[in-house]
């Protein structure tokens, strides 16, 4: 008996030890890559929970109609002011409002709303909520960045809520369908992080404050290797002014102790993450390095608000609503509308596209890339320069977007406050010399090339799961058991 018991206790140790070991993914010999296009800096700002409809749904239309000639040049995406569009179930979210309750979220609650691509269950799924959209009175700020740069009217997120999404963005793939966990986890080596480490390509993630949490990060096995990594909002306004970003950020509103209202996800007021990305844009803008940067501004998941295109399935996955995507770049097309089929994997695709490396996994290896929201090539008629100079944003909206010392500032209060007076914005390249359609889109992918990671493998360590505790009852019962065998054996004679 004391051998077997023995013998079980090493086994429960040796499974507890190993299965706690993470997953290591071959990969090809590292190389350094350089760029092969003029962007060295790749920016990405995932905000929360907002469809396209719900952002963009009358979008170029002011309802104040401040300026009718410079409306009628902006181009139309697919939105709510199309004519199969019905807007009679649906509510516009009233002036000087910048919020809307909260709409049931998830992921039984998305597929209820989608309902089969017939997108008419959201009154069943996700609530009366859902049924609104906002106007310039209260996104003008993300309608001029979107007028002055451009957008793509096709980017889907996956019919779940914000981890799964975080998690495709940064690794192909999720082991969780719903906001929950870790475990179980995904190896680091696993992760498009790993892959830029492979190829020598510096990257960083920016949280408010790195000590308050770093989600989705901490979904990362391996992840506390690569702690100097991360760093706070304060640490990218100072590399930023220093010109010594790395060549891949990502700039997060959520986590480090953040505020909801940064993220803009509802209940919260949309307005201070308004704030927050004009600011930020602002930094870069009159900075060394925004003559090489492309900053996307994209959304992690649709948040139960309407949208009305039935999303296509990609790479076997039956993807969800649109949200919006935007390209702040010297190189952006001004006034550009892409039809291009983007899903969370397309950040990381132009990525390794732009730096010349394999795709990150076969999700991302099929995910389009935003390449014809670019333009590389052309000068601007009279105005002479092959790429865009810097716009004062802060200006062109008003003293409620003074700049403020930092990425962080209090709440800023939205009593009476209308933006439809400061949209549309005057276009920085007059119409008529623009050299580009102001619509197109792109089948470009990675497709059919290498990929960094050739299976996925998500695990949970085995003192995470119930097996655990089933062994730890087992040993506990079997030295119950040994102890007063052995001390009978003691005091025997």
């Amino acid at each position: 008996m004391k051998r077997s018991v023995a013998i079980a206790l090493v086994l429960a140790f040796f499974m507890v030890s190993v299965s706690a070991l993470p997953v290591i993914q071959a990969a090809a010999d590292s190389k350094s890559s350089q760029p092969k296009t003029p962007i060295k800096h790749v920016i990405e700002i995932m905000m929360e929970n907002h469809t396209f409809d719900n952002l963009f749904g009358i979008y170029p239309n002011d309802p104040n109609g401040n300026n009718a000639t410079l409306e009628s040049g902006i181009s139309r995406p697919v939105n709510l002011l199309n004519p199969h569009s019905d807007l009679s179930g649906l509510k516009a979210v009233p002036s000087g409002t910048f919020s809307t309750p909260d709409p049931v979220e998830g992921y039984t609650a998305y597929h209820i709303d989608w309902n089969w691509g017939r997108m008419n269950g959201f009154m069943n799924g996700s609530g009366p909520e859902s049924m609104t959209y906002y106007t310039s009175s209260q996104v003008a700020p993300e309608w001029i960045i979107a007028q002055e740069y451009a957008m793509d009217q096709s980017d889907y997120v996956l019919m779940t809520e914000s981890n799964p999404n975080r998690l495709y963005n940064l690794a192909g793939y999720s082991p969780v369908v719903n906001d929950y966990g870790p475990a179980p986890y995904i190896p680091y080596s696993q992760s498009v992080l790993s892959e830029l480490d492979h190829y020598s390509i510096s990257w960083k993630y920016f949280v408010k404050d790195k000590t308050q949490g770093y989600e989705p990060l901490n979904y990362f096995w391996g992840i506390n290797q690569h702690l100097s990594n991360i760093g706070s909002w304060t640490d990218f306004t100072s590399e930023v002014e220093n010109g010594t970003l790395p060549s891949v950020s990502w700039l997060m509103p959520i986590s480090g102790g953040a505020p909801a209202y940064y993220a803009q996800g509802p209940p919260a007021e949309i307005l201070a993450g308004e704030m927050w990305i004009v600011h930020a844009l602002n930094l870069l803008m009159h900075s060394s390095i925004w003559n090489s940067t492309a900053v996307f501004i994209t959304y992690d998941d649709a948040g139960g608000y309407y949208d009305q295109v039935s999303p296509p399935v990609i790479d076997g996955i039956q993807m969800g609503e649109r949200v919006p995507f935007i390209l702040v770049s010297p190189y952006a097309k001004e006034n550009y509308i892409s039809s291009t089929v983007l899903d969370q994997g397309s950040v990381p695709a132009f990525i390794d596209y732009n730096w010349n490396i394999p795709a990150l996994n076969g999700f991302v290896s099929k995910s389009g890339i935003p390449l014809d929201m670019f333009d590389f090539s052309q000068k601007y008629g009279s105005l002479n320069y092959t790429s865009r100079p810097p716009i004062d944003l802060p200006c062109m909206m008003g003293s409620q977007f003074s700049t403020p010392s930092s990425l962080s500032f209090p709440e800023p209060s939205s009593t009476g406050l209308n933006f439809s007076s400061i949209f549309p914005a005057k276009f920085q390249i007059p119409l008529d010399e623009v050299p580009y359609s102001e619509n197109g889109s792109t089948n470009y992918t990675l497709s059919g090339g290498a990929l960094y990671v050739q299976q996925n493998t998500p695990f949970t360590p085995f003192y995470e799961t119930g097996w655990f505790i089933v062994v730890l009852l087992a040993a506990t019962m079997a030295i119950s058991v040994w102890l007063p065998y052995m001390w009978k054996r003691r005091k025997a004679p």
